[in-house]
């Protein structure tokens, strides 16, 4: 676990409002089509996928908005997604190696030392899939990232 400023990034991106009891509807489906547009365009695509969420509270009703992004290099008009500049985003972060349904362990890690070391936080976090196993999925890596003041 670490404290970082992750460079900004160029990506294409898809945006959701959405609850966590809804977030199994996104899984694949949206980085299959942002992956397709980027090839399509001949952008490069320059990083693994990520999702941003913003105001989630990890409450299961609490709506709040989900952006998933593909970093790409590159200039086209996309016809179905859009493209922006995410901002440096400082956060605590951690890497989480195993299945997606073991994710709120890491989360319970990452405010466990950040309430130990009192540190303010942001409503912004992300979840950038450094690898993804649909068939054996223990071989997930995923790096979560906590915003942070």
């Amino acid at each position: 676990m670490y404290l970082k400023t992750h460079p900004p990034m160029t990506v294409l991106y898809s945006q959701h409002e959405t609850t966590i009891q809804h977030l199994s509807e996104f899984v694949g489906i949206v980085l299959q089509d942002l992956c397709a547009e980027a090839i399509a365009n001949k952008a490069v695509i320059s990083g693994p996928a990520l999702w941003v969420y913003h105001g989630m509270d990890g409450k299961p009703d609490t709506v709040f908005t989900l952006t998933i992004a593909l970093p790409i290099q590159g200039e086209f008009t996309p016809a179905r997604f859009a493209i922006k500049q995410l901002p440096a985003f400082k956060a605590v972060t951690h890497t989480h190696e195993g299945p997606w349904n073991t994710l709120t362990e890491t989360y319970e890690e990452i405010m466990h030392h950040i309430d130990a070391n009192k540190i303010p936080i942001t409503e912004e976090s992300r979840e950038v899939y450094l690898n993804i196993d649909f068939k054996h999925p223990q071989h997930n890596i995923t790096q979560v990232q906590m915003g942070v003041v």
